[in-house]
């Protein structure tokens, strides 16, 4: 499968990690103020205050929140900010920066959710970056928002199809192949489920980071560990995909999938999770792309 480019650049930077020497880690970090600048700092897009944004998401949570993932709170954030949608298509894009001497990883998530229903609700896109804090694995640092104009979204590709197709863009994509669900069971700290009964984006992402092993649960809770790093992609761009259709097809069906490219695997170039669900029963399979078959 030849996953679509998106259009636009919308991170650069320089990404140094290891022991680095007191010269390479203060070009690291300005290098990294380079990456948060450019990120951040685009014209047509408004700046929220990130207390505010935070506040406003931890009035649906039960619990603490200091475990949760940056893609989980990404989209719990917009979910919190946005009004809701009957039927939707969320690309999520995440990036990340490590540094010796800022406080570890910073991570870089562009979120863009497109209207497909009747709602009179723009399309939408967000951009976050998180770094961890005390307390927390995920410390909302800055969030940005503008409004998608409709010649744009009906231009735009959504990773593997238009962002405006209505029918589902995941099926066909790759040769799936059935794979057990991943564990399940902990107890999410806000409202798992959505009206139509269906999981929220942020529990389905959550879940399949489980699937993709990037993350951990057990009797003690889930615990985000993170990507590796790919030694292909050092200026911060992204390398994790997460593709959320919802009831896309009116049929009460929610199809999702999230990859990691580029790996660093001599053998393997990209892994795949898919997770349906029609409202009675989820099914999950996955997709390995080895580097003589990546596009």
């Amino acid at each position: 499968m030849r996953i679509l480019k998106y259009a636009g650049v919308i991170i650069l930077g320089v990404a140094m990690g290891g022991n680095a020497p007191p010269a390479m880690a203060q070009t690291a970090d300005n290098m990294l103020d380079l990456t948060l600048s450019t990120f951040l700092d685009r014209p047509g897009w408004t700046h929220f205050d990130a207390g505010k944004v935070e506040s406003d998401a931890r009035a649906k949570l039960a619990a603490s929140d200091g475990q949760m993932g940056p893609i989980e709170k990404a989209l719990l954030f917009v979910d919190a900010m946005e009004p809701p949608l009957a039927r939707s298509r969320t690309l999520l894009r995440y990036g990340q920066v490590t540094t010796e001497t800022s406080g570890g990883t910073v991570s870089f998530i562009e979120v863009d959710r497109y209207n497909l229903g009747t709602e009179d609700v723009p399309h939408v896109a967000w951009r976050f970056d998180f770094q961890p804090r005390q307390g927390e694995l995920a410390g909302l640092r800055d969030a940005i928002r503008r409004e998608i104009p409709n010649d744009e979204a009906a231009a735009t590709d959504c990773l593997i199809a238009e962002c405006l197709q209505p029918k589902s863009s995941t099926e066909g994509s790759f040769a799936w192949k059935p794979i057990a669900a991943p564990a399940s069971g902990w107890t999410v700290p806000y409202s798992g489920t959505a009206a139509s009964g269906h999981a929220v984006s942020a529990l389905v992402a959550a879940e399949m980071a489980l699937a993709l092993n990037i993350a951990s649960a057990d009797g003690n809770g889930y615990v985000w560990r993170g990507p590796e790093q790919p030694e292909a992609v050092t200026d911060g761009s992204p390398f994790l995909y997460f593709l959320d259709d919802r009831d896309i097809t009116g049929n009460g069906r929610n199809d999702a999938i999230m990859g990691m490219v580029q790996l660093n695997d001599h053998a393997i170039s990209e892994m795949w999770a898919r997770r349906m669900d029609d409202g009675q029963a989820v099914g999950w399979q996955n997709a390995i792309v080895s580097r003589g078959n990546a596009p």
